[in-house]
């Protein structure tokens, strides 16, 4: 019997030297997504910045005596206007979870926009920018019920909710999710198992550097290994590489280094389902010529608008110099679709969805340039 958790410690921090796993992942890589680097063209709509929780390393997130607001719906469509003008292919609602449960003013102003909840609202936001533009709302509102995703499948191809780390001790005093109501693991994996039973694409991911101990990274990669096996609606895992920032209580916390980083995405690679796209944000890196042959065949969103809302401090790369790197890496750096089109089929959307989708894309199921 292959024990997996040997195996992922011998490969992150064995003697294999960093080159040759890396050169393993890519051949993998190569195998499923070819020479393809890909991205998602998108802009950010922030609906609204307030939360039931507050991690210790968020920037986003704020209460309403701190200027936590939802936005309007004229400014929703403003923003996803400006992207569908500039050949944006997803408008990423950014959101916290049902923060209206915690807070009487984000329930008042709710009310003042003619709704019971945040839910929804985003459904009427992206019925609104759904019907009306080209572009794909993309949603990650926190923890979905199967009603509710039943809800967001009618307005967008796909959804997502990171996992971040599978520990235990993070909920702890001092520790990253000390008090928070949403960030269990249990019910994360729920709302990936409620996607999997309405069918419905998602996004997931690990948040790195969360944790402090090896045994707790290694636990967290098989951990979610075991996941994309299991769970076929995962179409893509996001490697964020935790970044400190002021005004936090993580402002102190050690960063992860380039060469651990590397063999982490490598590893996830090797052990993954090869159809399951491997990301890694590109403005979080501070050379990201680095991963471009670690396994990765995604680059995540980039926006030509607006700003990372999630980690503001980090500019989106330039395109035409990134486009010149990956070639560079000979691979081709190539816009996508907030599905991926190994998922655009009847199976994973609506009637009306699919009509929309195929209706831009080439034969190979990427935007038609």
């Amino acid at each position: 019997m292959i024990n997996i958790t040997k195996n992922i410690n011998d490969l992150i921090f064995g003697d294999i030297p960093t080159a040759e796993l890396l050169e393993e992942a890519y051949l993998k890589k190569i195998e499923y997504f070819g020479n393809l680097i890909t991205y998602s063209p998108k802009v950010f709509i922030p609906l609204t910045t307030m939360c039931r929780d507050k991690c210790a390393y968020c920037t986003f997130v704020k209460s309403p005596k701190e200027g936590g607001q939802y936005l309007s719906i004229e400014d929703v469509l403003s923003i996803a206007e400006a992207g569908d003008a500039n050949g944006c292919y997803e408008a990423l609602f950014t959101l916290g979870d049902k923060p209206e449960i915690k807070w009487n003013a984000a329930k008042d102003e709710l009310n003042k926009f003619g709704f019971n909840s945040t839910h929804q609202y985003l459904i009427h936001c992206m019925k609104e920018v759904n019907e009306s533009m080209t572009i794909f709302p993309h949603a990650n509102p926190g923890l979905m019920s199967k009603d509710e995703i039943n809800d967001l499948k009618i307005h967008s191809p796909s959804g997502g909710i990171m996992i971040e780390s599978f520990s235990k001790d993070i909920y702890s005093k001092g520790k990253p999710h000390y008090k928070t109501t949403t960030k269990f693991v249990d019910l994360r994996l729920e709302t990936l198992n409620n996607a999997l039973e309405i069918k419905y694409p998602m996004t997931t991911g690990l948040l790195l550097g969360l944790t402090e101990t090896k045994e707790e990274l290694i636990n967290d990669i098989e951990q979610m290994v075991n996941v994309s096996k299991n769970n076929s609606s995962i179409q893509e895992i996001i490697l964020q590489n935790f970044r400190a920032k002021v005004n936090t209580l993580m402002r102190n916390n050690a960063e992860i280094t380039n060469d651990l980083f590397l063999r982490i995405i490598a590893t996830i690679r090797i052990f993954v389902p090869g159809h399951i796209s491997v990301q890694v944000p590109p403005n979080l890196s501070p050379d990201i010529n680095l991963f471009l042959k670690s396994g990765i065949n995604d680059l995540g969103g980039i926006s030509p608008l607006t700003i990372d809302w999630v980690n503001p401090d980090h500019l989106w790369p330039n395109l035409e110099k990134l486009s010149i790197e990956v070639l560079k890496s000979n691979q081709v750096l190539k816009k996508r679709l907030p599905i991926y089109p190994r998922f655009i089929q009847k199976e994973w959307l609506n009637e009306i969805m699919f009509e929309k989708i195929n209706n831009i894309i080439d034969t190979n199921g990427y935007p038609e340039e």
